[in-house]
């Protein structure tokens, strides 16, 4: 009979262990989930329109933003100056849109 209880204690201690590893690894994802969404419903979409000279700042700013993770989901078009689609937080926009610009002509 001793052996049979002891068997049952490992058994129910195997149990709670497996209980508590699942508790704090759904405790983990619900965190990790949870932070995400909000970081991504602070992007807005935008288009922002480049200069025209070269090195191009507003593209070097982009490029920059783009490998650190801040703007999303770049797009740069073919055209001069270049036209830019991203996703990125409104300060960051706003921030694109006061670099200054030469304006390009079409002739």
């Amino acid at each position: 009979m001793g052996a049979i209880k002891s068997l049952s204690l490992s058994s129910r201690t195997k149990k709670m262990r497996a209980s508590v590893i699942l508790l704090l690894s759904c405790t983990i994802m619900a965190c990790d989930n949870t932070q995400k969404p909000s970081l991504s419903q602070n992007l807005q979409e935008a288009l922002i329109i480049g200069s025209a000279e070269s090195p191009d700042p507003v593209l070097l700013k982009v490029e920059e933003l783009e490998k650190s993770g801040i703007a999303k989901d770049v797009v740069v078009m073919e055209s001069f100056p270049v036209q830019i689609h991203l996703k990125a937080p409104k300060h960051i926009i706003d921030e694109l849109n006061e670099i200054p610009r030469v304006q390009g002509s079409l002739y």
